[in-house]
């Protein structure tokens, strides 16, 4: 049975004892939760930043590309336009030449012009320079011969030499037509080749250009479109870098309140073990207080045994957990306390009684 003594003092230590530890349980509890959350509060701002921070590289890398397509496709468009110039240049003269070689034979070519006009008589001067004189010199030889043979006067002799001019006259007149024509062919197919030949340099020139323009149009269109595809994936990197981010930061938060959460379900669940165990403690010590009340109570109803001056210090010693024999240390008689020191020193020993 324990005393009165050491039931109280063990309650009131059991209670204290189980609200510290229910107190250092919440504290610890409540930290814990702190310390999580203001994690959480710190590496949260620190992963929307990078992602902020990466989203912003990778955009201006993506502009960056963008810019370098767009003046390559710049670049390569008037390298292009410039190589079509420059080939037309080095052809301008062939150009040149073909188109003077094609005005001239639309001047011959037109009506009146010298390459239309037909051969006459009147050209024979110029295209037969000779025919004068060799006509001369063969009448010259049909006389001598009329006059050796004696028939210069005669008839026939004038006959002969009427038929040997025309005949001359023909052969002569058809020998500097014929050269005529071929003067006028050669003259149209020297034309009609650097007319030509001009053709042919514009025709090069002009599908150079349109090729230039065709290709510097691809380049354009190809760059534009990369262009726009880099900007394209740079945008969708960095907004699915700030939704991933967004997102671990959501995640961390609601992780970190959880756990918050949990936290103070555990402190309150501390507290609670805390007063259960306080109470329990104090269950302990009322319990005692009991015990001890009981057996003050029914001390005296004992067998050969009573309430009396003379046993009372003995009963009250042994009750609050004091032993047989003197003085007020454990095993003592209650009476034995400081106050058997004064006047009234022993007035609950048997016989004795309060002095005046």
């Amino acid at each position: 049975m324990p005393s009165l003594v050491t039931s109280v003092i063990g309650g009131i230590q059991g209670a204290s004892a189980a609200h510290n530890a229910a107190n250092a349980l919440r504290q610890g509890y409540q930290q814990a939760g702190q310390t999580v959350t203001g994690a959480a509060q710190q590496v949260n701002p620190a992963i929307l930043q990078a992602a902020q921070t990466a989203g912003q590289g990778v955009t201006g890398a993506a502009r960056f590309g963008a810019l370098g397509a767009t003046q390559a496709g710049r670049l390569g468009q008037i390298r292009a336009v410039t190589a079509a110039n420059d080939l037309a240049r080095m052809l301008s003269p062939y150009t040149g030449a073909g188109a003077s070689a094609a005005g001239q034979l639309r001047t011959a070519m037109a009506p009146g012009g010298y390459l239309t006009t037909p051969f006459t008589a009147s050209m024979m001067a110029q295209y037969s320079p000779a025919y004068q004189f060799q006509l001369a010199q063969g009448q010259l030889a049909a006389q001598r011969a009329a006059a050796a043979a004696g028939t210069t006067g005669s008839g026939g002799t004038a006959m002969a030499l009427n038929r040997y001019a025309q005949d001359y006259a023909n052969t002569a007149f058809s020998s500097a037509a014929n050269l005529y024509g071929q003067q006028q062919r050669d003259i149209y197919g020297r034309l009609a080749g650097v007319a030509g030949m001009g053709q042919q340099a514009a025709e090069t020139a002009g599908q150079a250009g349109i090729q230039a323009g065709e290709y510097a149009g691809t380049l354009g269109e190809n760059a534009a479109q990369y262009a726009g595809n880099l900007g394209m994936q740079g945008a969708q990197w960095a907004g699915g870098a700030n939704i991933r981010a967004e997102d671990l930061a959501a995640q961390n938060t609601l992780s970190a309140a959880n756990y918050l959460a949990n936290t103070q379900i555990g402190a309150q669940q501390a507290i609670s073990q805390g007063d259960l165990r306080a109470a329990s403690q104090w269950n302990n010590m009322l319990s005692g207080i009991g015990a001890a009340g009981n057996q003050i109570a029914m001390l005296g109803f004992g067998a050969g045994g009573g309430w009396g001056f003379g046993n009372i210090g003995t009963n009250v010693s042994n009750i609050m957990g004091y032993g047989g024999g003197g003085g007020a240390a454990p095993g003592g008689d209650i009476m034995n306390l400081p106050i058997s020191g004064g006047p009234n020193a022993g007035m609950f020993s048997p016989g004795a009684g309060w002095s005046g």
